[in-house]
């Protein structure tokens, strides 16, 4: 694992706690999936995506307390939010483990993630492929490095070994992207303000400028 701040360290200790049988989530692969969460055009509430992390689609995750339940979840959170601030900021890096033996990073964990967030939404992921140039590109990479994760791409050999070792770049590059058309649309979505009227605005009408007002205690008194 390349450094990582403490609070990760200790999240990855957690899920390395809970029974074998949880197939839960690796710390790369959870930051994959985070992201996949965050930039997604659909919001998702943690309800949703949690039990995901255990690796429990159904029942309640297994854990030997109550105590060891909330500093999971609540360690999993601030990564979240962590995650959120990172994008919102421009900041995004995405979390990779690293073989040292061969000093190669083992990016497809975090492919792997963000393909189970992506498996939550498909429709919308999908309609963003017919969507903005730049989003439906990043999505496409990104996509492209899932099938090179499988051994699915059609790619020739030495294309992926070039595009490889160039993963880490792309696709916090691809990420931002992502991120800025999940912004664009949510900003898209929201009501404008209303036009102003051609006609002649009576003084206890409600204000052509959306303020809510009155005219004549608004732009009636211009």
């Amino acid at each position: 694992m390349q450094n990582i701040p403490r609070r990760l360290k200790l999240l990855e200790k957690k899920l390395a706690s809970l029974p074998p049988d949880s197939e839960a989530m690796l710390v790369s692969e959870l930051d994959g999936f985070l992201a996949g969460i965050l930039v997604c055009p659909d919001l998702m509430m943690p309800s949703e995506w949690l039990p995901l992390v255990w690796g429990d689609e159904e029942d309640d995750p297994v854990f030997e307390n109550a105590k060891q339940a909330e500093q999971l979840v609540g360690l999993v959170m601030e990564h979240y939010n962590a995650t959120a601030s990172d994008l919102q900021s421009g900041r995004y890096a995405p979390v990779f483990e690293v073989d040292v033996r061969h000093d190669d990073t083992l990016w497809e964990l975090w492919v792997e993630g963000f393909e189970a967030a992506m498996q939550l939404r498909p429709d919308s992921w999908a309609a963003l492929l017919g969507g903005d140039e730049k989003g439906r590109i990043a999505l496409s990479g990104l996509v492209m490095l899932i099938d090179i994760a499988h051994a699915e791409s059609d790619l020739p050999e030495k294309e992926i070994q070039e595009l490889t070792e160039q993963v880490p770049d792309l696709i916090a590059s691809w990420v931002a992207i992502l991120n800025a058309c999940r912004v664009s649309q949510h900003l898209a979505g929201q009501p404008g303000m209303p036009a102003p009227s051609s006609g002649k605005v009576g003084r206890n009408d409600p204000c052509p400028c959306g303020s809510g007002k009155k005219y004549k205690k608004c732009c009636g008194l211009n």
